[in-house]
């Protein structure tokens, strides 16, 4: 009987582990596939304020060029969720919005950057692109009505 339900519990953790990385799956992927770190920036939504510190930092790495897979997580209180993924790459850098609603498929927009910098006055981190420019509020990368 013991070893029944230690049993079953291990079958209960490895789910809960396998439905853990179904949800990053796309950003290890792509960790794995250019053998960059994963940075967390994601601004939990009682500290709003660190918002503008979180994006000024992400524009300070693309001028840098400190490598690295930068994400930005964010979801609200229509169950959407939005990842915002900055590749900084020693031969390229590029914007990546992956968002996804309850039973609709997953959307994925991608942008290669040219340059990026932060306005302090507007708190906006701006991306410039081949496309023209991509503007990242607080608003845009901190969730709302949780």
């Amino acid at each position: 009987m013991t070893k029944a339900i230690y049993i079953l519990l291990l079958g209960a953790i490895c789910t809960v582990v396998a439905c853990e990385r179904s949800l990053d799956d796309p950003v290890q992927e792509m960790a794995t596939e250019t053998g960059l770190a994963i940075i967390d920036l994601t601004v939990p939504f009682e500290r709003f304020a660190e918002a503008p510190e979180r994006l000024q930092r992400i524009a300070d790495a693309l001028v840098s060029g400190s490598s690295g897979l930068y994400v930005l997580r964010y979801h609200d209180d229509t169950l959407r969720h939005t990842q915002h993924i900055f590749v900084i790459h020693q031969k390229s850098n590029s914007y990546i919005e992956l968002s996804s609603l309850p039973n609709e498929p997953r959307t994925r927009s991608e942008s290669t950057i040219n340059s990026a910098e932060y306005d302090e006055q507007t708190k906006t981190l701006i991306l410039h692109t081949p496309a023209g420019d991509i503007r990242l509020t607080a608003m845009d990368i901190t969730p709302t009505g949780a």
